[in-house]
């Protein structure tokens, strides 16, 4: 059976030799969709998000969770994000308040966490 597939993102057509790559260029757009933010209908929502390195290890996210709570910092919502702007998974955390999110900023730095901002 003979593939053919047009992509104009690359650019590429293929006959079912390239299949993997094609799946994997799907694969890394789905994942960089799915890291935008969904915001509501109406007047765009300041987002207040920073974005945590975190080790690959159990519990690593329930211990940042808990630093953040015994500060009693709220959590909007909480997540790992794979894609290739990060390389490695990466702790996306949003917050309800921006003072919340600088706190949080300035706790996880203090107990040596790399934190980008954005």
């Amino acid at each position: 059976m003979l593939i053919q597939i047009r992509c104009s993102v690359d650019n590429c057509a293929t006959d079912g030799k390239e299949a993997d790559a094609i799946y994997q260029m799907f694969a890394s757009s789905r994942d960089y969709r799915d890291s935008i933010d969904v915001v509501d209908n109406g007047p765009i929502r300041k987002a207040y998000v920073l974005y945590l390195d975190i080790a690959d290890e159990a519990g690593g996210i329930a211990t940042i969770a808990t630093i953040l709570a015994m500060d009693k910092i709220s959590i909007k919502n909480i997540g790992i994000i794979h894609n290739r702007e990060f390389e490695q998974g990466v702790l996306k955390i949003e917050f309800y308040e921006e003072d919340a999110m600088e706190r949080a900023i300035a706790l996880l730095k203090k107990r040596n966490y790399i934190v980008y901002e954005r």
